[in-house]
């Protein structure tokens, strides 16, 4: 290790990271994953190649937190849209159509990215698996809140509840990503809304 890599390795490592996903996430979405080199990102971020190994042993796992980054903030917003609902309002549905509808963003392209490279790469599957599963965590937490407040039937099975809107989350980005049409608000809203009654206490 160099002295200027030394010096950027002992940088406050949180600051560090997120500032080497940011420009990941950057470099990822302008060359794709097959295009970026370690050192476009590290330059991007401005470190040396070096200290970029430092904290992420390849780039598939610079792919992966940068998929959690972008991921966790998804959820999150999807929680603070989910915290004002009241047990038999509409707020969920129209929380849930909104991001049915949005327009794609950087996780839609990332997680295409990270799909491509799953395919083709155990290794690197197993490694986005275990990345997913932080938000799989998340959206437990979540689904274990609408339980509390009488949204969510206790009866039925938190993991299955999970894997469910799991599942329909990543295929809203992927139907996103590749630019499929969207439904009308109105015509979304109404169908959240019927499968979130279906979830609510019998």
């Amino acid at each position: 290790m160099t002295q200027v890599e030394a010096v950027e390795s002992d940088t406050d490592e949180p600051d560090t990271r997120e500032r080497l996903v940011r420009a990941a996430i950057e470099v990822f979405l302008e060359k794709g994953y097959g295009g970026a080199r370690v050192q476009d990102i590290a330059r991007r971020a401005g470190y040396t190649p070096g200290a970029l190994y430092v904290h992420f042993p390849s780039r598939s796992a610079l792919l992966g937190e940068a998929i959690v980054v972008e991921g966790q903030r998804i959820v999150g917003q999807l929680a603070e849209s989910f915290a004002a609902v009241t047990p038999g309002g509409d707020d969920a549905a129209r929380a849930m159509a909104n991001f049915a509808i949005a327009e794609s963003g950087a996780v839609d392209h990332l997680m295409l990215e990270a799909l491509a490279l799953a395919a083709r790469d155990p290794a690197a599957r197993d490694m986005f698996a275990g990345q997913l599963a932080v938000l799989a965590e998340r959206m437990t937490e979540r689904v274990e809140v609408g339980v509390s407040m009488g949204i969510v039937d206790p009866s039925l099975d938190v993991a299955a509840v999970r894997t469910f809107f799991s599942a329909w989350i990543l295929g809203l980005i992927v139907h996103r990503a590749i630019g499929l049409s969207a439904a009308e608000p109105e015509a979304m809203a109404e169908v959240c809304s019927r499968m979130i009654g279906a979830l609510t206490p019998r």
